[in-house]
């Protein structure tokens, strides 16, 4: 091991083939969609969108851009919250057509596949890709290596899975990669970058880095990169302590790290990441989806405390929550959509949902087990709707996505009468015996307001969305001075400002709070390193410096 890594210089290659548009009136009409993400925060801008199709075509892109001092904003799938995706001037360079499967390989020292993918992927191709055992992208003798390892596998376990995941599935590698993703299964599999095997990504100057997981760990804080001019960069590992718990918020940093993590969850601002080898597990054989329903609150946070011990007689794969608000939002969009949920009544004000691995050998054990700690906090299976197959799951999530749709609808509603307000919702996360201090610190200040809200998420984790409804404008400045007083809480008891959602251009206030004006300046300095002109992502998590 080592804590340098060589990077190499890619040949210039002629982009007149690779799709450009650089008329901004037709950027602003035909491609309006590039120029926006899932938040709906900025308005976007660019003058030239660019959809390269290779790794050398994208050296050459950021090489020139380089030279002539031309910002560059990396685009995926736009599914971000942040603003992350939306240009603000100069190249928008867009990864949808590096959309290869490239390889599946074996680990025999971690006894686990892993698939490796262009960042362009869609994450629901690749999982279908593994789940379903077809990798018809692949050609020649990388298809060839796959079917031979893939038959040899399933024969041995059966169908694979990448474990993380993301509530978006039409996601593309490359951006949760570059955003360590997260989601429900977080709580049993960790988010994104517990399971990235191998990055390569190419640097603002237009030079290419390989980076596989173990190879190369910091020294003394410190990281080498080796230009292929010889030259040396030094990146100085932040000092700052990182939150226990779900965390997307900032530039990730151990005193003794490895370099893969660093560009994992960067935003972007460090370089483009081309491809990412993701490892794989296998998919259960037999799963139960349950939503256990409480009568109050508190019985239901008690349940979640007592499940995920470490005696627990269930280990759960995920675990989720609906409050008092978001029970009112199912009851009415269930009623209004003819459909009936089993076992929910008047008296239940708290759901869990949450799922499980069992075999025919264990199930009675386990059932026995779940029922002892869900009587322990009046609950039952009697008063719970559980399925033992996946269509059982899929009309489980549809129940679940009944609370955002109403979210989505009152905002939209109320959005046509007052042009300010927008739904807010937190994206906190506190390390575990801070769970119950923090719900009753997010009541608290909501009902005194009389705000309204719903909250609902993932428990399991410490992790839920508190969604702010303001009715008028003034309530939109209320709720988003609610949002610096949720953070400051969040970082008051070990937590986090932004648990799964990233930083982006709307955060970077709060990522102050979290690491301070000196943490700050230390994720500024790697950024410095390796892009000295700042024009990679500008403006992405840490604010540009006034003589930049």
């Amino acid at each position: 091991m080592s804590n340098q890594i060589r990077a190499n210089l890619l040949d210039e290659v002629d982009l007149s083939e690779v799709k450009m548009v650089t008329d901004k009136e037709e950027i602003r009409d035909t491609y309006a969609l590039y120029l926006d993400d899932e938040s709906h925060s900025f308005d976007g801008d660019a003058d030239k969108l660019v959809f390269p199709t290779t790794e050398t075509e994208i050296a050459t892109i950021l090489r020139n851009a380089y030279e002539n001092g031309v910002p560059v904003t990396i685009q995926g799938g736009r599914t971000g919250l942040t603003g992350a995706a939306v240009p603000l001037g100069g190249i928008a360079l867009n990864l949808e057509k590096m959309d290869r499967l490239l390889y599946l390989k074996w680990n025999p020292e971690e006894e686990l596949y892993s698939i490796a993918a262009e960042a362009g992927v869609l994450l629901e191709d690749l999982v279908k890709s593994v789940s379903g055992r077809k990798m018809d992208e692949l050609s020649g003798e990388e298809k060839t290596a796959y079917e031979e390892d893939m038959e040899k596998f399933m024969q041995e376990n059966g169908d694979l899975t990448f474990p993380v995941d993301p509530t978006e599935m039409s996601a593309w590698i490359g951006g949760i990669t570059a955003c360590n993703a997260s989601g429900a299964r977080t709580f049993k599999y960790g988010a994104v970058r517990n399971w990235v095997r191998r990055i390569r990504v190419v640097l603002p100057n237009g030079e290419l880095i390989d980076i596989k997981r173990g190879e190369v760990i910091s020294e003394d804080g410190e990281f080498e990169f080796i230009l292929s001019n010889g030259s040396t960069i030094r990146i100085q590992v932040p000092t700052y302590e990182m939150p226990n718990t779900k965390n997307a918020a900032g530039l990730f940093a151990r005193h003794e790290m490895d370099l893969i993590d660093l560009f994992i969850g960067s935003e972007g601002i460090l370089g483009v990441i081309t491809m990412a080898e993701l490892g794989l597990v296998k998919l259960p054989e037999e799963i139960m989806t349950v939503m256990a329903f409480f009568p109050t609150e508190e019985d239901a946070v008690d349940f979640v405390y007592d499940i995920r011990a470490p005696d627990s007689p269930v280990k759960m794969d995920f675990l989720e929550y609906f409050g008092p608000n978001a029970l009112d939002m199912i009851r009415e969009k269930a009623s209004d959509a003819g459909i009936t949920v089993p076992a929910l009544s008047e008296d239940t004000n708290a759901i869990v949902f949450f799922e499980f691995e069992y075999t025919e050998e264990n199930m009675e054990d386990l059932v026995m087990g779940l029922e002892m700690v869900l009587n322990e906090h009046n609950s039952s299976s009697e008063s719970s709707w559980a399925g033992l197959d996946r269509t059982e799951l899929e009309k489980m999530k549809t129940v679940r996505h009944f609370v955002p749709e109403t979210v989505n609808a009152l905002i939209a509603q109320r959005k046509a009468q007052y042009h300010k307000v927008h739904k807010i919702g937190t994206d906190m996360a506190v390390p575990d015996q801070a769970l119950r201090e923090y719900l009753k610190f997010y009541r608290e200040v909501l009902e005194e307001q009389g705000m309204e809200y719903v909250i609902f998420g993932h428990i399991g984790n410490n992790h839920l969305h508190v969604n702010m409804l303001p009715r008028n404008n003034e309530e939109v400045e209320q709720g988003m001075d609610n949002y610096m007083i949720f953070a400051k809480r969040a970082v008051q008891l070990g937590g986090t400002v932004a648990a799964e959602h990233g930083i982006g251009k709307l955060k970077r206030d709060f990522l102050k709070v979290m690491y301070g004006d000196k943490g700050i300046k230390e994720m500024q300095a790697v950024k410095q390193a390796i892009d000295p002109q700042w024009l990679l992502n500008r403006g992405n998590m840490i604010e540009v410096p006034p003589d930049r």
